[in-house]
């Protein structure tokens, strides 16, 4: 394949939303297979686009490319075809190849069921955190661009019937924020057997406790149900439309990230030694730690991507 058909395939996966690694050799020393400049897709199923060279080293290839898929982190790795060595891959051939494994995310997106105030304030937010949105409301008074100008796609049905409105797949977060309880319930009901990366529904812990367990009596799988993260969003203490939406957007965020969504306290004696003795109380040493080599994976910088704290 030509690296101008293989350029091509790339866009087209991209245009389609897909998930995939380019996996390039960056160098090489030594007898290998491929040299520098050589390329492979590696797509989520494992199969591949070209070559990086085959054999046992183009299968830890598509090993690491995978994982990195999974992390949602590009690396480099290096790679010894020799039978001894650090990365040694028990090969004959006696020379080093690093591969560069070029994470491109599949398009993620955010469904949200219910148009009111919550999704109003919900929808721009998560334009910005680079969501494809979709809002499903059985209210055609609500469900148009005009109250939800920052959505991409506006469908006035009852999201009780969501899975048949909207293609759900691994890459679709949906927040159920509905007009009353028993519509949250039958949409709850309606994607819970669905394959998707999050489900979150609002509501107290009383109308949770109802509803999760009228859908446990009626039958539902209780490993879906242990999934639903309800109350939604982390317990942040605000209540305002603005606040929730920033709520589920962190725990929406935490998740991606593989965070618990606790306070990073700095470990620094010197604000310590400033801080009124109440202050002090709230800066244990034994919560994560924000230092200059990881402030940059904190959302925000003062709140890392973490803990369900309302489920």
């Amino acid at each position: 394949m030509t690296s101008q058909e293989l350029y091509k395939k790339m866009a087209e996966l991209a245009a389609d939303g897909k998930a995939f690694v380019l996996a390039t050799v960056v160098e090489s020393f030594g007898s290998t297979p491929r040299k520098a400049g050589a390329k492979m897709i590696v797509l989520e199923d494992g199969s591949t686009i070209d070559t990086v060279g085959g054999g046992k080293v183009e299968l830890q290839v598509v090993e690491d490319a995978l994982e990195a898929l999974k992390r949602g982190i590009s690396r480099t790795v290096k790679y010894e075809l020799r039978t001894s060595g650090e990365h040694a891959l028990g090969m004959e051939c006696g020379g080093e190849t690093t591969v560069f494994l070029e994470v491109n995310k599949a398009a993620q997106t955010l469904v949200v069921a219910g148009a009111g105030h919550i999704a109003q304030r919900l929808t721009p937010m998560a334009k910005l955190l680079d969501f494809n949105v979709i809002v499903v409301d059985n209210r055609p008074e609500y469900a148009d661009y005009v109250n939800l100008p920052s959505a991409d796609q506006v469908i006035c049905g009852h999201p009780a019937n969501l899975p048949e409105l909207v293609a759900l797949d691994r890459n679709s977060y949906v927040v159920i924020v509905t007009h009353g309880h028993l519509h949250d319930k039958d949409t709850l009901e309606a994607v819970l057997s669905a394959d998707v990366a999050y489900i979150g529904m609002i509501g107290s812990q009383n109308k949770v406790r109802v509803v999760l367990e009228q859908l446990l009596a009626e039958g539902a799988d209780p490993e879906r149900v242990a999934r639903v993260h309800s109350p939604i969003g982390l317990d942040l203490g605000g209540g305002t439309p603005g606040e929730i939406a920033v709520s589920i957007l962190s725990e929406i965020i935490a998740l991606r990230h593989g965070r618990l969504g606790q306070f990073r306290v700095r470990r620094n004696p010197v604000a310590r030694e400033f801080a009124t003795e109440g202050e002090a109380e709230k800066m244990p040493a034994g919560i994560s730690q924000s230092t200059g080599s990881d402030a940059g994976s904190s959302a925000g910088g003062g709140a890392a991507g973490g803990s369900r704290c309302c489920s």
